[in-house]
């Protein structure tokens, strides 16, 4: 598709915000048209919805979503949340930061605050790297490493299924993952990649994103005693048939003092701790983010 082409069709509705009636309709009137990517030709590109931010044009499920839809394309749901979150904490943990969006926008929502990224997947990382210094984010440190559970690891294999992208948003260990078959299937492992103890990582921090494809369990079990005593405010996700993910959860709720919340258009709905045993959250509120807080919840 000639570029031109393709940045009047991007731009022929209003963005909106993540609940309107024009959002929903440019969503589905571009969902066929980043399903093919982004045009050849573009190199970089700014959201429609906030030009302000620049990423490159890769083969990346985030980032062609992000080219079509803008920001309104990737998880829209989750985004002022973290951002405001970012702003009132004083040190950030990322596990699984893959090409960075949230790093960005969360270094650029609070540039003073300690910010630490991992990424598992080398290209991934560089990317992320990239973005970072295409906007201007310096606060970010990004680790090309997999967070694991067992101090004596050096090194995992990190594997990826065969249709996944060059920068690809399925990327996972193979021990004790718990992820759908579907994600997993035709999986090969591509990189030995480096391996850190997740507990070295805690000094300080007061709020963590997981989005380790499958390991959230293990490393949340790993953290428990920093998670009781300093309490960090959690975004997990949480996909289908993640019994032992949605246990523990449930059991910080018991017994630490979270509260769990979906994450919703209409904002965080509260979920009582037995309901996260069944919750379809993508079905139900539009993101499988889960937020868990142990105060009050700051304004977006």
């Amino acid at each position: 598709m000639p570029v031109r082409l393709a940045d009047r069709l991007r731009r022929l509705l209003p963005p909106g915000d993540a609940t309107s009636r024009s959002a929903r309709m440019r969503r589905a009137a571009l969902r066929g048209l980043y399903r093919g990517g982004i045009p050849r030709g573009v190199s970089r590109f700014r959201p429609v919805d906030n030009p302000a931010l620049e990423f490159v044009a890769l083969d990346s499920q985030v980032l062609e979503q992000l080219y079509w839809c803008g920001e309104q394309g990737w998880e829209p749901e989750l985004l002022p949340w973290w951002r405001a979150f970012c702003r009132t904490s004083r040190s950030v943990l990322e596990l699984g930061t893959n090409v960075g969006y949230f790093a960005v926008q969360g270094g650029r929502a609070a540039p003073g605050v300690r910010y630490v990224a991992l990424e598992p997947h080398p290209f991934s990382a560089e990317i992320c790297r990239t973005h970072l210094a295409l906007n201007g984010v310096t606060s970010v440190e990004v680790v090309v490493a997999a967070a694991v559970a067992d101090a004596a690891l050096t090194s995992v294999p990190l594997l990826v299924p065969a249709d996944q992208a060059a920068t690809p948003t399925v990327a996972f260990l193979a021990a004790d993952t718990e992820l759908p078959a579907d994600m997993t299937r035709g999986a090969v492992a591509v990189h030995d990649v480096p391996a850190v103890d997740v507990r070295r990582l805690l000094d300080g921090v007061d709020l963590i994103k997981m989005d380790v494809e499958g390991q959230e369990h293990v490393l949340l079990d790993a953290m428990w005693e920093h998670l009781v005593n300093a309490r960090p405010t959690l975004f997990v996700e949480v996909l289908a048939g993640t019994g032992r993910l949605r246990a523990v959860l449930a059991r910080l709720c018991a017994t630490a003092g979270y509260r769990c919340y979906a994450l919703s258009g209409q904002g965080p709905v509260e979920l009582d701790p037995d309901r996260l045993a069944t919750v379809g959250l993508m079905d139900e509120f539009g993101c499988q983010d889960v937020l868990l807080a142990a105060g009050e919840l700051p304004q977006p």
